[in-house]
């Protein structure tokens, strides 16, 4: 008879504790992807709400506004237009800081709700906030880009430089930090920013045929009906000293990146090109804080946005 103990030890020398932890970090890794599914939900749904109250509010505003045949619109109706979308799109910028897993963003988003909620109570924090959107909406966007590696990175950092450059002259010149003048000089910051967009839509016929197609009816329009598109464009989009052709391009540029999306099923990227569509210049903080959501989500995702690893978001191709 052999005096040997008959217990087998592993072969390979691992330790017993080394198997728990083994199979402790595989059962995370196994919920993370659930988690940064719930966490991609709720980007998207935080976002898709902002976007319907932006598109309740800008369509109360043009149809109060016709120039011939103004429609009436009940006053609580109106009054929960314009009280409500900045609540609404300040608490989703703070749904969205909660729910990405990226530093970056979570400061940025949380400073650009946070005190766009308090801008809707008091005219005292006008100033911080206006500061607030401005360099917090920077630090979240171009957090949420990183460090680009190739052209199409690359490219997505300058569109995205352009918004928030058309951000910040248009509330500094909204606020009297600068001059008036300088309003139409903000708009076509923004509004490049968001034509830009549109190279998204390079290789799909359709999207661009739809880009063309909007640019086509925009300047029909302004050629036919300078004065109700003007004024619509005005009332619904805050856009001033800036000429109709532009904002032609800027529509088609949108427009085209927004079906690209939906056709690629970049859900969240079009909505982000809706929200910059229907926002306008982002002269007053609840436009201002609309473009900053719009665009973060157009130049990224909602998985990035979740906490997908970048290079997985790399691998995939990213948001053109």
């Amino acid at each position: 008879m052999s005096n040997e103990p008959s217990s087998e030890r592993p072969s390979t020398g691992e330790e017993p504790g080394a198997t728990v932890r083994t199979n402790s970090q595989s059962s995370r890794n196994r919920d993370w992807p659930r988690s940064a599914v719930g966490r991609d939900r709720l980007v998207l749904a935080a976002s898709v709400a902002a976007l319907g109250t932006v598109a309740f509010a800008t369509t109360i505003g043009v149809v109060r506004n016709l120039p011939a045949r103004p429609l009436a619109v009940p006053g609580p109706l109106h009054s929960l237009a314009v009280d409500g979308t900045p609540v609404v799109v300040a608490v989703a910028l703070v749904a969205v800081a909660l729910a990405t897993r990226r530093d970056e963003v979570r400061v940025g988003f949380l400073f650009a709700g946070v005190f766009g909620l308090l801008a809707t109570v008091g005219e005292g924090a006008t100033l911080p906030a206006v500061a607030a959107v401005v360099f917090g909406g920077a630090l979240a966007l171009f957090g949420a880009l990183g460090r680009p590696a190739t052209y199409r990175e690359g490219r997505r950092v300058v569109i995205g430089a352009l918004v928030i450059a058309g951000i910040a002259v248009s509330l500094a010149s909204n606020t009297g930090v600068l001059g008036a003048g300088f309003r139409g000089v903000g708009g076509l910051l923004a509004l490049g920013g968001l034509a830009a967009l549109g190279v998204r839509a390079e290789g799909d016929r359709v999207a661009l045929l739809a880009g063309g197609l909007a640019v086509a009816l925009v300047v029909y329009a302004s050629v036919t009906r300078p004065f109700a598109v003007g004024s619509g464009l005005l009332v619904g989009f805050a856009v001033v000293d800036v000429p109709h052709l532009f904002v032609a391009l800027a529509l088609g540029g949108g427009t085209a990146a927004a079906v690209g999306g939906l056709r690629r099923r970049e859900y969240g990227s079009a909505t982000g090109t809706g929200l910059l569509l229907l926002a306008g210049v982002p002269a007053t903080l609840p436009r201002a804080t609309a473009v900053l959501l719009g665009a973060t989500l157009a130049l990224t995702s909602t998985g990035r946005l979740a906490g997908e690893d970048s290079r997985e978001w790399n691998a995939k191709g990213g948001p053109e």
